[in-house]
């Protein structure tokens, strides 16, 4: 009798290690996956330019492109915190800004404008600032890999100034000048991958917001006030030709890492 009890005694303790053992493979099999727990943060950003200038002279329509000159850059930051091992909380900005000019030759304009020579201007500079919500998807079997959805409310602000003058160089007379400033709000989505190339550094490929947006537009046009427009637009960001690649740096405290 006793032996026998010995005996189931070590049969219980055998099932209670097994136990134990399956429900301590099962958390680490749900972790691995998981590089992040509730507390981490993360801050990141990107840069773009864009500078180019160029001499043409081919005829379209009488009109010779004498000179092009072009800048740009785009900025954009992100910081968040994690609120549970897959959501994410957090802001992200972005500041454009891009310039257009053309010096232009066409005769057949003496008449209207007693000038063969013109330049136009463009300027752009907007600003966006999104509150996001974001939900990852680990995939593959090192854990460096993350997809994830953002859904964002956002506020857009854009100036748009553009002028034409004749003579540039000499008189420079103003031919036209309208200045169109846009503000807006938005709620979208939007879709990015993340790759941690070591513990600590993911690059991040982002797709834009696809979602709704209110615009308000106020136009002068040379001085002269044209009114406000409002207009409720649906906006498509799904354009795989156009995304955001950035660095992102998520702080080690608050971060379970895996894989390399």
């Amino acid at each position: 009798l006793f032996s026998t009890a010995t005996s189931h005694s070590v049969s219980g303790q055998e099932m209670d290690s097994t136990l134990l053992k399956k429900e301590e493979a099962f958390k680490k099999e749900k972790t691995r996956h998981s590089r992040f727990t509730k507390g981490t943060y993360f801050i990141g950003g990107d840069l773009s330019l864009n500078d180019t200038e160029g001499y043409n002279d081919y005829v379209v329509a009488n009109i010779d492109l004498l000179d092009v000159n072009k800048a740009g850059i785009v900025m954009s930051f992100v910081g968040g915190y994690f609120i549970s091992p897959v959501t994410s909380v957090g802001i992200r900005g972005t500041y454009k800004y891009a310039r257009n000019e053309q010096l232009l030759e066409a005769d057949f304009l003496n008449l209207a404008f007693n000038a063969t020579t013109y330049q136009t201007q463009v300027l752009n500079t907007g600003f966006e600032l999104h509150v996001f919500m974001r939900n990852y998807f680990p995939f593959g079997e090192k854990g460096n890999f993350f997809a994830f959805s953002e859904t964002s409310v956002y506020f857009i602000k854009n100036n748009n100034y553009q002028r034409a003058t004749r003579n540039p160089g000499q008189t420079d007379e103003s031919i036209s000048t309208i200045m169109a400033v846009t503000n807006g709000l938005g709620a979208g989505t939007s879709f990015g991958l993340s790759y941690f190339n070591t513990k600590h550094l993911a690059f991040e490929f982002q797709l834009g917001t696809t979602g709704l947006e209110i615009l308000w537009k106020d136009i002068e046009k040379d001085l002269v006030d044209e009114g406000q427009s409002r207009l409720v637009t649906f906006k498509n960001g799904m354009n795989l030709l156009r995304f955001q690649v950035g660095v992102t740096y998520y702080f080690k405290n608050g971060i379970m890492f895996t894989g390399k």
